[in-house]
């Protein structure tokens, strides 16, 4: 046959002789000779129903492909003159004897189309996971500059920290120093003082003990009865010494240096942002304190009124009300709720019955409670004080924890060094790994901060609002501290401000509310499932109604 100008010999599919091509099977895509048509094709099964033309008809062109020479990888002697779909494989004729009888059997130029397709398909395939992986890479690569940008703020941070921290500590150390300078420059112009006063009367009684020998070792008898009698007189006098109290120079008590007070790497599990998932219209003004007894059920007061309410889709329904003063509140395992209002023993709802009683949490020996949380495990942790709230403090602050049958177990009320944690417990919540964290007031105009204690009673820390954001101009005025399902601190400041912190009291980050759509935030409470909520307050002056949030933190 011609091809480019030269001849290419052709053979017969069926006998590879070098035979005359006379006929084509178009089933088959078959090129055969005379003989094998009429012997040997019309056994193939199905061959009654092949179309077979001459090859005069078909033509034999330089660009078509040519299966006619394609050898039997199993039967290297045979040419293959069927395509088996069944098993994907080109078959000779002993392979459709052998092996492939029965099978799904098509041209070699089915085939081919059917293998182009699969080849078109997996190179389809191919060509998208190249592309999955280099978007893949792509995201690899901006993972790693953002990584490294963030090792870059990272180390950044320690290193500020470092130069920060060296810089207190030179300041603490010099005021230390300060300090005791003058406590040593006081106590030893005291003692010079009294040497000296001490030296004078040594001198005057040393002059006086020297006349007297005088006298004693004189022949004069006259003057033995004159200057000795008056001297005799003298000596009967009694000398009184200075003997001031002088004030010991202090001990110096090194502080701990920890993790908690110099910071940690931690993986960080918020941005510091909030989501408001639904919003619900309460009956009352504001919503200073809540607590969930159910997953759908809350108890929410504006200090004077206290009201149990079911969510309902979007809204709430009252279940119970109460006229009650409170000062804080906290549900408890078995759903009653305790109170915080007059006097060292906290009042208790029953979640059953719904009748209040005192009771089993006291503090005695005090004056009054100030807030309240209950642990999972029941344990009720109390904040309490002696006298007035005023500022300074006057008498005691303290923060007791009790088990669930009202024994005390810890009391915290003192530092390492003895002095007084606490100006006024205004707010309690704990952490899953068992720090207590409390909301410090420090100020008739409710300046404040964050006090984080260990279980052992050690400060962790105190975070006193954040440089960027609190100023002498605006103070960080905390009001309620709330431990995420994920163990974070929230922090409420007084306006539309919230602290995110980590469970050692470490900055995280800081949002606005009112971007968010929630002013003036005042209360958190979470659900055992993890609902979230959060109550707010309205503006002095204003009629409105307070509103409930369920959020979300991401």
């Amino acid at each position: 046959m011609a091809h480019g100008g030269g001849q290419v010999p052709v053979f017969c599919s069926l006998c590879e002789e070098d035979t005359r091509i006379e006929w084509k099977c178009l089933n088959c895509d078959m090129l055969m000779c005379d003989k094998c048509k009429e012997k040997i094709h019309v056994k193939f099964k199905f061959a009654k129903d092949h179309k077979v033309v001459s090859i005069e008809e078909v033509g034999l062109h330089k660009d078509e492909i040519d299966f006619s020479n394609i050898s039997c990888n199993k039967h290297p002697v045979q040419s293959c003159v069927m395509f088996c779909k069944s098993c994907v494989y080109l078959v000779c004729p002993q392979c459709i004897s052998e092996t492939h009888n029965g099978h799904g059997l098509v041209t070699i130029r089915e085939g081919y189309e059917i293998l182009i397709g699969k080849l078109k398909t997996g190179g389809k395939n191919i060509g998208t996971n190249i592309n999955e992986l280099e978007k893949r890479k792509e995201e690899v690569k901006d993972v790693d500059r953002t990584e490294l940008s963030n090792f870059e703020n990272t180390m950044k941070k320690i290193k500020d920290q470092n130069v920060r921290l060296k810089k207190e500590v030179d300041q603490h150390t010099k005021k230390l120093e300060a300090e005791l300078i003058d406590k040593w420059g006081d106590l030893h112009l005291c003692t010079e003082t009294e040497e000296k006063e001490v030296s004078l009367l040594i001198e005057s009684l040393a002059s006086k003990k020297s006349e007297v020998d005088e006298i004693i070792q004189s022949t004069d008898g006259k003057r033995v009865f004159v200057d000795g009698l008056g001297l005799f007189q003298s000596m009967d006098e009694t000398i009184t010494p200075p003997c001031n109290k002088f004030d010991s120079i202090p001990m110096f008590l090194p502080g701990q240096i920890t993790p908690y007070n110099i910071g940690s790497l931690e993986n960080v599990s918020t941005k510091g942002e909030i989501k408001i998932i639904k919003q619900f219209d309460t009956e009352i003004s504001d919503v200073f304190f809540m607590a969930a007894c159910s997953e759908d059920t809350l108890w929410i007061t504006d200090q004077e009124v206290l009201q149990k309410v079911n969510i309902e889709g979007r809204s709430l329904k009252i279940i119970d009300q109460k006229d009650i003063e409170i000062y804080g509140m906290a549900s408890t395992p078995s759903k009653d709720l305790l109170l915080v209002t007059e006097g060292p023993r906290l009042m208790q709802i029953s979640g059953q019955t719904g009748e209040m009683t005192d009771s089993l949490y006291e503090v005695k020996g005090l004056d009054e409670t100030s807030a309240v949380h209950v642990n999972p495990d029941g344990k009720v942790t109390v904040g309490t004080f002696s006298g007035e709230e005023v500022y300074p403090a006057v008498g005691r602050r303290v923060v007791v924890v009790m088990d669930k049958h009202g024994k005390h177990e810890s009391t915290y009320e003192y530092d390492r060094q003895g002095n007084p944690i606490f100006t006024f417990v205004l707010n309690i919540t704990r952490t899953k790994n068992g720090n207590i964290c409390v909301v410090d007031k420090l100020s008739e105009d409710n300046r404040g901060r964050m006090v984080i204690l260990s279980e052992d009673g050690d400060v962790l820390n105190i975070f006193s609002g954040h440089p960027e954001v609190n100023t002498d101009k605006i103070p960080f005025k905390p009001a309620h501290a709330f431990t995420t399902p994920s163990d974070n601190i929230i922090v409420l400041n007084l306006n539309n401000d919230i602290y995110f912190l980590n469970n050692s009291g470490n900055y995280i980050g800081y949002c606005d509310t009112s971007i968010k759509g929630i002013k003036l935030p005042r209360s958190f409470c979470s659900t055992e499932a993890g609902h979230t909520y959060v109550g707010c307050v309205v503006p002095n002056g204003s009629s409105d109604k307070a509103k409930i949030y369920e959020v979300d933190f991401l």
